[in-house]
């Protein structure tokens, strides 16, 4: 990777401005290419109009226009547990039209939530949710990609249940998207979970909290072993543009200079501490 490929705006950070119809899936991959500089897309499904063939045909041109790789796609309402069965069904249903999507749009992670939403998991829940990821990534490794759940909501918070998925799951391609500080506990004990899952996760969301802290956060998980691309996501909703350039530049502030070649620790000596 390089300093392009390393960094990504998640798509969900232009929510607001989607919301009020000032910004499409095109507009979306306009904005990271040309006003951010970057050749990566972080696409959540919620920004697409449509699954129709046509609709992604025309996404998928967009993305190769601009150079760009999608280095994640984001799944909702394609959760694997859902204690309605119609909906369980259903969403199983869209699980499986997204990976064709992303498959067309050629991801490189895949995140569909576990979709607990009780704090815990029940062993028939975990059981369930194991054996459907399994089903999930071995079609995903088809065309090279990971595919995982986030700690995003729900049980997913809890780190001993992504702890059993990477157990009971033990596909090669199975990942966790990893949200900073999603996590019970306390502050010590979220950052704690951060570098605990650093080096197994598939891809990164940081929001404008962690960013604002991108000194005390980022490097640690850099050394605790992270390797993916480091990608930015905004839920303020409002001023989205400023807000993902500020972000954007933090995590560039404080990674860029750190060596991506895995020897973060021999930047150059105006950015080492006490030098």
């Amino acid at each position: 990777m390089n300093e392009y490929t390393n960094f990504a705006v998640m798509s969900y950070s232009f929510h607001g401005l989607k919301n009020i119809g000032a910004m499409d899936i095109f507009g979306y991959l306009e904005s990271v290419r040309y006003r951010y500089g970057l050749m990566t897309a972080d696409i959540w499904n919620g920004m697409l109009d449509s699954t129709d063939g046509d609709y992604i045909e025309k996404v998928k041109n967009a993305v190769e226009e601009r150079g760009l790789e999608v280095v994640n796609f984001c799944c909702d309402r394609a959760h694997v547990w859902d204690n309605d069965l119609k909906t369980r069904e259903e969403n199983e249903q869209r699980a499986w039209e997204y990976i064709k999507i992303a498959e067309k749009l050629g991801a490189k992670t895949i995140r569909i939530d576990v979709g607990v939403r009780e704090d815990s998991a029940s062993e028939e829940q975990i059981d369930y949710v194991s054996k459907k990821y399994k089903e999930y990534c071995r079609a995903a490794a088809e065309f090279g990609a990971k595919l995982g759940p986030e700690n995003h909501w729900g049980a997913s918070w809890d780190p001993e249940l992504i702890e059993t998925l990477f157990e009971r799951v033990d596909e090669p391609n199975f990942g966790l998207l990893l949200h900073l500080g999603n996590w019970f506990g306390s502050d010590g004990e979220k950052d704690a979970c951060d570098r605990r899952f650093a080096s197994r996760a598939m891809h990164i969301h940081m929001n404008y909290e962690h960013c604002e802290e991108a000194d005390r956060v980022l490097p640690p998980l850099k050394e605790a072993g992270y390797c993916g691309c480091w990608s930015v996501e905004s839920h303020k909703s409002t001023n989205e543009y400023n807000n993902v350039a500020f972000q954007l530049a933090q995590a560039r502030r404080v990674l860029a200079p750190l060596n991506y070649d895995g020897s973060w620790k021999k930047a150059p000596p105006s950015v080492l501490p006490d030098t």
